[in-house]
């Protein structure tokens, strides 16, 4: 089982949820925490999820999930939920990359993705949900390249 399928299984089934996209990132820029004893890279994976609740009135949520070296395992941490979000940045319209920055009312991160084209896909999962799950305040996409915003269903 691949990891996005073994999240989906792991994290969003048994909170009657439905994962819509993921993307494997790193981070862009290390966080300094002074107090924890961080060890080291290399030690854990990182996924941003997208996924929604079963249940009427849908709500979308973006999860980071960590799975550390030696577990097979997924820990879901941070969660957000699809309102919060603000900004979506794509760093360089004119260019595949796989870098993106995502703002959210109370938290701003940089990013990495595996690849350009996983960050692609991801981007157009997010922005179809956005445009189907927020009615309002929707997020700003900036500097993404066009054919994320082609508005094609997946």
């Amino acid at each position: 089982m691949n990891a996005k399928s073994a999240i989906s299984k792991e994290i969003f089934a048994p909170h009657d949820e439905r994962m819509l996209g993921a993307v494997q990132v790193k981070r862009r820029t290390k966080k300094k925490i002074p107090f924890l004893a961080t060890g080291g890279q290399g030690e854990y994976l990182t996924y941003i999820c997208l996924s929604v609740t079963n249940k009427k009135p849908a709500q979308a949520s973006i999860t980071k999930v960590k799975q550390f070296e030696g577990s097979t395992s997924f820990v879901r941490r941070t969660q957000w939920m699809l309102e919060q979000l603000r900004q979506v940045n794509g760093i360089d319209p004119n260019r595949d990359s796989p870098e993106f920055d995502l703002l959210f009312e109370n938290a701003f991160d940089q990013w990495v993705a595996s690849t350009a084209s996983e960050k692609c896909t991801f981007f157009q999962v997010l922005h179809h949900t956005c445009q189907r799950y927020l009615t309002d305040k929707k997020p700003e996409f900036i500097n993404c390249q066009s054919k994320i915003m082609a508005g094609k269903s997946i």
